[in-house]
Protein backbone atom coordinates (compact mmCIF):
# COMPACT_ATOMS: atom_id res chain seq x y z
CA UNK A 1 0.00 0.00 0.00
CA UNK A 2 0.76 3.40 -0.67
CA UNK A 3 2.17 5.22 2.91
CA UNK A 4 -0.11 8.10 3.61
CA UNK A 5 1.90 11.31 5.32
CA UNK A 6 -1.04 12.06 7.27
CA UNK A 7 -0.85 9.25 9.42
CA UNK A 8 -1.91 8.89 12.84
CA UNK A 9 -0.16 8.38 16.08
CA UNK A 10 1.08 4.31 16.33
CA UNK A 11 2.60 2.59 19.52
CA UNK A 12 6.01 1.57 20.17
CA UNK A 13 4.72 -2.07 19.49
CA UNK A 14 3.14 -0.61 16.21
CA UNK A 15 7.33 0.94 15.32
CA UNK A 16 8.96 -2.93 16.15
CA UNK A 17 6.20 -4.43 13.81
CA UNK A 18 6.73 -1.73 10.78
CA UNK A 19 10.37 -1.74 10.91
CA UNK A 20 12.11 -5.24 12.45
CA UNK A 21 14.03 -2.97 15.11
CA UNK A 22 13.75 -4.30 18.10
CA UNK A 23 12.02 -2.60 21.81
CA UNK A 24 15.03 -1.27 22.90
CA UNK A 25 16.31 0.02 19.64
CA UNK A 26 13.50 2.01 19.28
CA UNK A 27 13.31 3.56 23.07
CA UNK A 28 16.70 4.34 22.06
CA UNK A 29 16.00 6.43 18.90
CA UNK A 30 13.29 8.37 21.08
CA UNK A 31 15.55 8.89 24.03
CA UNK A 32 18.31 10.28 22.12
CA UNK A 33 15.85 12.63 20.00
CA UNK A 34 16.38 10.96 16.73
CA UNK A 35 12.61 10.05 16.60
CA UNK A 36 9.99 11.96 17.54
CA UNK A 37 7.22 10.60 19.74
CA UNK A 38 5.08 11.99 22.48
CA UNK A 39 4.09 10.36 25.76
CA UNK A 40 0.35 9.00 26.35
CA UNK A 41 -0.99 9.49 29.89
CA UNK A 42 -0.53 5.56 31.29
CA UNK A 43 0.27 3.93 27.92
CA UNK A 44 3.44 4.59 26.35
CA UNK A 45 4.85 6.53 23.81
CA UNK A 46 3.50 7.12 20.56
CA UNK A 47 4.80 7.63 16.90
CA UNK A 48 3.85 8.80 13.56
CA UNK A 49 4.97 6.47 11.01
CA UNK A 50 5.95 9.64 8.68
CA UNK A 51 9.08 10.05 11.45
CA UNK A 52 9.87 6.73 10.82
CA UNK A 53 9.95 6.97 6.78
CA UNK A 54 11.79 9.66 6.87
CA UNK A 55 14.25 8.32 9.23
CA UNK A 56 14.62 5.70 6.39
CA UNK A 57 13.08 3.21 8.68
CA UNK A 58 9.98 2.05 6.81
CA UNK A 59 9.37 2.67 3.00
CA UNK A 60 7.17 4.82 1.39
CA UNK A 61 4.87 2.08 -0.22
CA UNK A 62 5.22 -0.38 2.25
CA UNK A 63 3.57 -3.76 1.99
CA UNK A 64 2.94 -3.09 5.74
CA UNK A 65 -0.46 -1.91 6.86
CA UNK A 66 0.13 0.93 8.22
CA UNK A 67 -4.04 1.67 8.38
CA UNK A 68 -5.05 -1.62 10.77
CA UNK A 69 -2.60 0.61 13.09
CA UNK A 70 -4.41 3.76 12.96
CA UNK A 71 -7.84 2.31 13.57
CA UNK A 72 -6.64 1.43 17.13
CA UNK A 73 -8.00 3.67 19.97
CA UNK A 74 -6.27 4.36 22.92
CA UNK A 75 -8.29 5.15 26.54
CA UNK A 76 -7.52 6.62 29.49
CA UNK A 77 -9.44 6.61 32.69
CA UNK A 78 -9.57 10.34 34.54
CA UNK A 79 -11.10 10.31 38.20
CA UNK A 80 -10.58 13.46 40.61
CA UNK A 81 -7.61 15.29 40.79
CA UNK A 82 -6.49 14.06 37.75
CA UNK A 83 -8.60 16.67 35.89
CA UNK A 84 -6.35 19.03 36.42
CA UNK A 85 -3.09 16.84 36.21
CA UNK A 86 -4.46 15.56 32.99
CA UNK A 87 -7.34 17.59 31.75
CA UNK A 88 -6.17 20.89 32.63
CA UNK A 89 -2.40 20.28 31.79
CA UNK A 90 -3.19 19.61 28.15
CA UNK A 91 -5.31 22.57 27.57
CA UNK A 92 -1.88 24.36 28.18
CA UNK A 93 0.08 22.33 25.87
CA UNK A 94 -1.89 23.35 22.79
CA UNK A 95 -0.14 24.05 19.74
CA UNK A 96 -3.46 24.83 17.37
CA UNK A 97 -6.55 24.26 18.55
CA UNK A 98 -8.65 24.18 21.74
CA UNK A 99 -12.41 22.43 21.49
CA UNK A 100 -14.47 22.77 24.65
CA UNK A 101 -18.28 22.08 24.90
CA UNK A 102 -19.50 22.77 28.88
CA UNK A 103 -22.31 23.12 30.55
CA UNK A 104 -21.11 25.66 33.34
CA UNK A 105 -18.13 28.18 32.60
CA UNK A 106 -16.43 29.62 35.27
CA UNK A 107 -13.94 32.42 34.76
CA UNK A 108 -11.82 30.71 38.49
CA UNK A 109 -8.16 31.31 38.90
CA UNK A 110 -5.95 29.11 37.14
CA UNK A 111 -2.08 27.92 37.84
CA UNK A 112 0.31 28.30 35.19
CA UNK A 113 4.06 26.81 34.90
CA UNK A 114 6.32 29.41 33.77
CA UNK A 115 9.88 29.91 34.01
CA UNK A 116 10.25 27.52 36.32
CA UNK A 117 7.46 28.83 38.74
CA UNK A 118 4.16 28.74 38.46
CA UNK A 119 1.88 31.94 37.38
CA UNK A 120 -1.65 32.72 38.62
CA UNK A 121 -4.16 34.18 36.49
CA UNK A 122 -8.25 34.14 35.72
CA UNK A 123 -9.37 31.97 32.80
CA UNK A 124 -9.71 34.27 30.43
CA UNK A 125 -6.56 35.74 30.71
CA UNK A 126 -5.20 32.17 30.08
CA UNK A 127 -7.34 31.82 27.12
CA UNK A 128 -5.86 35.41 25.80
CA UNK A 129 -2.29 33.51 26.40
CA UNK A 130 -3.45 30.61 24.26
CA UNK A 131 -4.74 32.94 21.09
CA UNK A 132 -1.76 35.15 21.58
CA UNK A 133 0.18 32.12 20.72
CA UNK A 134 -1.57 31.28 17.66
CA UNK A 135 -4.38 28.75 19.19
CA UNK A 136 -7.65 29.02 17.99
CA UNK A 137 -10.08 28.10 21.09
CA UNK A 138 -13.72 27.54 20.38
CA UNK A 139 -16.30 27.20 23.47
CA UNK A 140 -19.79 26.43 23.18
CA UNK A 141 -21.53 26.76 26.69
CA UNK A 142 -25.08 26.81 28.22
CA UNK A 143 -24.27 29.62 30.82
CA UNK A 144 -21.49 31.62 29.67
CA UNK A 145 -22.65 34.43 30.97
CA UNK A 146 -20.69 35.93 33.87
CA UNK A 147 -17.81 34.87 32.32
CA UNK A 148 -18.76 37.15 29.12
CA UNK A 149 -19.40 40.03 31.70
CA UNK A 150 -16.42 39.44 33.59
CA UNK A 151 -14.28 39.45 30.23
CA UNK A 152 -16.01 41.96 28.44
CA UNK A 153 -14.89 44.58 31.98
CA UNK A 154 -11.58 43.17 32.35
CA UNK A 155 -10.17 41.37 29.45
CA UNK A 156 -11.53 42.41 26.50
CA UNK A 157 -9.09 42.01 24.19
CA UNK A 158 -9.73 38.60 24.45
CA UNK A 159 -13.76 38.83 22.99
CA UNK A 160 -11.60 41.13 20.54
CA UNK A 161 -9.30 38.40 19.22
CA UNK A 162 -10.37 36.68 16.13
CA UNK A 163 -9.08 33.60 17.25
CA UNK A 164 -11.56 33.10 20.35
CA UNK A 165 -14.66 32.02 19.25
CA UNK A 166 -17.72 32.30 22.62
CA UNK A 167 -21.27 30.39 21.20
CA UNK A 168 -23.97 30.60 23.95
CA UNK A 169 -26.08 26.90 23.29
CA UNK A 170 -28.97 26.93 26.03
CA UNK A 171 -29.52 22.77 25.39
CA UNK A 172 -25.68 21.37 25.21
CA UNK A 173 -24.99 19.64 28.22
CA UNK A 174 -21.73 17.75 27.30
CA UNK A 175 -18.40 18.01 29.08
CA UNK A 176 -15.63 17.79 26.34
CA UNK A 177 -12.28 18.94 26.14
CA UNK A 178 -10.30 18.46 22.54
CA UNK A 179 -6.84 19.15 21.98
CA UNK A 180 -5.30 19.75 18.96
CA UNK A 181 -8.21 17.83 16.81
CA UNK A 182 -5.92 14.69 18.26
CA UNK A 183 -6.84 13.95 21.62
CA UNK A 184 -10.29 14.65 23.69
CA UNK A 185 -11.84 14.06 27.03
CA UNK A 186 -15.52 13.59 27.58
CA UNK A 187 -16.98 13.14 30.68
CA UNK A 188 -18.39 15.26 34.19
CA UNK A 189 -16.04 18.13 34.09
CA UNK A 190 -17.58 21.58 33.77
CA UNK A 191 -15.04 23.99 33.13
CA UNK A 192 -14.84 25.20 37.50
CA UNK A 193 -12.60 25.62 40.12
CA UNK A 194 -14.10 22.73 41.66
CA UNK A 195 -13.57 20.00 38.66
CA UNK A 196 -10.29 20.93 36.89
CA UNK A 197 -9.05 23.70 39.02
CA UNK A 198 -6.33 23.06 41.57
CA UNK A 199 -8.23 22.17 44.50
CA UNK A 200 -7.41 20.33 47.17
CA UNK A 201 -8.77 17.18 47.20
CA UNK A 202 -11.32 17.69 49.67
CA UNK A 203 -12.88 20.80 48.13
CA UNK A 204 -13.01 19.69 44.88
CA UNK A 205 -15.80 17.54 42.79
CA UNK A 206 -15.73 14.06 42.48
CA UNK A 207 -15.56 13.75 38.39
CA UNK A 208 -14.81 10.70 36.27
CA UNK A 209 -14.39 11.27 32.39
CA UNK A 210 -12.23 9.29 29.52
CA UNK A 211 -9.42 10.77 27.80
CA UNK A 212 -9.01 9.14 24.33
CA UNK A 213 -7.53 8.88 21.11
CA UNK A 214 -7.75 7.06 17.35
CA UNK A 215 -9.29 8.22 13.86
CA UNK A 216 -12.46 6.60 14.62
CA UNK A 217 -12.90 7.96 18.28
CA UNK A 218 -11.92 11.33 17.18
CA UNK A 219 -13.58 11.16 13.56
CA UNK A 220 -16.85 10.86 15.92
CA UNK A 221 -15.88 13.44 18.67
CA UNK A 222 -15.36 16.29 16.14
CA UNK A 223 -18.19 15.21 14.36
CA UNK A 224 -20.49 15.86 17.67
CA UNK A 225 -18.53 18.95 18.67
CA UNK A 226 -19.14 19.95 15.17
CA UNK A 227 -22.88 19.26 15.18
CA UNK A 228 -23.17 21.29 18.48
CA UNK A 229 -21.45 24.17 17.69
CA UNK A 230 -23.05 24.89 14.37
CA UNK A 231 -26.65 24.22 15.61
CA UNK A 232 -29.00 26.17 13.89
CA UNK A 233 -30.96 27.09 17.55
CA UNK A 234 -28.06 28.28 19.39
CA UNK A 235 -27.40 32.10 19.63
CA UNK A 236 -23.90 32.44 17.87
CA UNK A 237 -21.24 35.32 19.15
CA UNK A 238 -22.83 38.54 18.46
CA UNK A 239 -22.21 40.22 21.44
CA UNK A 240 -24.76 43.17 21.72
CA UNK A 241 -27.27 39.90 22.23
CA UNK A 242 -25.09 38.35 24.21
CA UNK A 243 -24.89 40.77 26.55
CA UNK A 244 -28.45 42.19 26.38
CA UNK A 245 -29.48 38.24 26.95
CA UNK A 246 -27.10 38.02 30.12
CA UNK A 247 -28.72 41.42 31.76
CA UNK A 248 -32.22 39.81 31.25
CA UNK A 249 -30.66 36.70 32.23
CA UNK A 250 -29.81 38.29 35.79
CA UNK A 251 -32.26 40.43 35.83
CA UNK A 252 -34.92 37.20 35.73
CA UNK A 253 -32.85 35.74 38.47
CA UNK A 254 -33.52 38.56 40.73
CA UNK A 255 -37.22 38.53 40.59
CA UNK A 256 -36.92 34.87 41.24
CA UNK A 257 -35.54 35.37 44.02
CA UNK A 258 -37.73 38.08 45.12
Amino acid sequence: MRYNTNNKYISTKDAVRLTGLSTQEVYDLIHSGTLPARKAPKSGWRIMPKDLAELGLIKMDSDSNIEEFQTEASFCYVEDEEHYTQVFKRMTEVKRSLKIATANLKNFNVFIEADGGVETMRLCDFFLLLVERGVHVQVVCMKPFGFYLYAKKNCPQLLENPLFDLRYNGRNHMKMFVFDDECAYIGSANITSAAIGKRASGKRNHEAGILLSGPTMMQATLKHFEKVWNDPDILKSNWKRFAKMANEFKAKIMVEEV
